[in-house]
Formats: C-alpha cells, sequence, structure tokens
C-alpha cells in the first residue's frame, strides 16, 4: 500500500501576509527574500530604481536595515484576491546635524502581489514625499 503523502498548500493571503509582516518588523532580510518569488521586483516608489529578484532585494534589505533605524506602524490592511495593500507609518529614529535625536512619521502604502504558490512576485511601496524630504533633510541627509 503507497504511504499517503501530505500535499502543501500555499498560505492563505492573511497568513501570508502576518509572516511577512513579522519578517520586516524583525529586520530579518533571510526571511523576507524567502516569502518572495525567485523574479520578484520590489519598488520603492522614491526615485529609486526597482530592485529585481531574491538575491538582490536581499542585499538590499541588509544594506536598507543597516542604514535606517526604523518601526512600523499599522495602518488599513486590504485583501483582493491576489494581493493585499496596507497603509502603513514608518517610524524613523535619526538625529539633527547637531547630534539631538529626533522620530520622524512617514505615512507609507505597500501594494503586494502574490503568485499561486504563495510567493509575493511584486512589492510597490509608495512613500509620502513630502514627509520623507521634511524628516531627511532635518537629519542633514539628501536623498
Amino acid at each position: 500500500m503507497p504511504v499517503a503523502r501530505q500535499i502543501e498548500r500555499p498560505p492563505t493571503l492573511e497568513a501570508l501576509f502576518q509572516r511577512y509582516h513579522v519578517s520586516w518588523e524583525t529586520r530579518d532580510p533571510e526571511l523576507i527574500a524567502s516569502l518572495h518569488s525567485e523574479d520578484t521586483v520590489f519598488w520603492v516608489h522614491d526615485g529609486s530604481e526597482p530592485v529585481k529578484g531574491r538575491e538582490a532585494l536581499r542585499q538590499h534589505c541588509i544594506g536598507l536595515f543597516a542604514a535606517l533605524d526604523f518601526s512600523l506602524e499599522k495602518g488599513r490592511l486590504l485583501y483582493g484576491d491576489d494581493h493585499w495593500v496596507f497603509e502603513w507609518t514608518m517610524v524613523l529614529a535619526l538625529a539633527e546635524p547637531n547630534g539631538t535625536l529626533f522620530s520622524a512619521r512617514v505615512e507609507m502604502l505597500d501594494v503586494v502581489t502574490v503568485n499561486a504558490a504563495g510567493g509575493v512576485t511584486r512589492k510597490d511601496v509608495y512613500v509620502n514625499s513630502q514627509q520623507s524630504r521634511a524628516a531627511f533633510a532635518r537629519a542633514g541627509i539628501e536623498r
């Protein structure tokens, strides 16, 4: 008699979002990349170019976490058949040029598309450019 095997099912969007959100909260480039498809596109719409491919995304996250100290505050979360839209606020820990520490808040919007296997194929991040420019200007950082 053949041995029954369990067929792995892709996670629900809700379960995938929860795991994905934890990967960002814990600043884990390996986990973030593992949740993306091999041919993923990650694009922060702030004038930068899209990051293409899982390994490039992993490297991008390593650099991002080394450069910026930030946390996330959840906002609205909406699900579609193969995507989610997530409003969130990035809370940055920055310092003015004179060394005075401050927190800056930048509103963000993610549009994330997922394939049938449960991998993130594309993430577009839209940034409140006015808030972002003001925060980095106060810190004396050109972006």
